[in-house]
C-alpha cells in the first residue's frame, strides 16, 4: 500500500468521525453505544458479569444496522447447509467478539453521522426545538425496544 494511500485513508476515517461527533447528540449517543458495548464485549469474554440487558440495549442502539445483519444471516444459512452447523450460534466469545467489536464501531459512527446530520438540518429551521432531534431517538429506540420484546 502506498503512503498517499494511506494517508488519504487516515484522512477519510478522521473526516468520518469529525462528521459523527459535530453535535451533542451524536456525541452523547456514540459514548452510551462505546460503554454498553465494551460491558457487553466484557462480559462475553468472561471478564465482568453481565447480564443479557447491556447486550440487549447494544444491539438495539446499533439499529437498523442490527437488523439487517439479522436479516442477512437468517436469509443465507450457507454454513448450515455446507458445514451442517451454525457458525452464528455455535462460534466461541474469543471469535465473535472481535466481528462484534467492528460491528458495533461502524454501525454506532453511521448512526452517529445521521444523527449528527438530522440535529444540524433541525437545528436551521426556525421555530424548531432543540430537543425534537434527542426526543425523536429516545422515541425511535423505545418503539423498537417494545417491539423486538414483544
Amino acid at each position: 500500500m502506498s503512503k498517499g494511500l494511506l494517508v488519504a485513508g487516515t484522512w477519510e476515517i478522521r473526516r468520518v468521525i469529525e462528521d459523527a461527533t459535530s453535535d451533542w447528540t451524536s456525541r452523547v449517543y456514540l459514548g452510551i453505544v462505546a460503554v454498553l458495548a465494551i460491558w457487553a464485549s466484557a462480559g462475553g469474554l468472561g471478564l465482568v458479569d453481565s447480564s443479557w440487558t447491556v447486550r440487549f440495549l447494544a444491539v438495539i442502539l446499533c439499529m437498523p444496522w442490527t437488523f439487517a445483519v439479522f436479516v442477512m444471516i437468517s436469509l443465507s444459512h450457507v454454513e448450515e447447509w455446507l458445514l451442517g452447523h451454525s457458525f452464528y450460534h455455535e462460534a466461541p466469545a474469543w471469535l465473535f467478539e472481535p466481528l462484534w467489536t467492528v460491528f458495533w464501531l461502524s454501525a454506532a459512527l453511521a448512526n452517529a453521522r445521521i444523527i449528527a446530520a438530522l440535529s444540524r438540518s433541525a437545528s436551521r429551521r426556525p421555530g424548531v426545538s432543540p430537543f425534537l432531534v434527542p426526543m425523536g431517538l429516545l422515541a425511535f429506540f423505545s418503539l423498537i425496544v417494545l417491539i423486538w420484546r414483544a
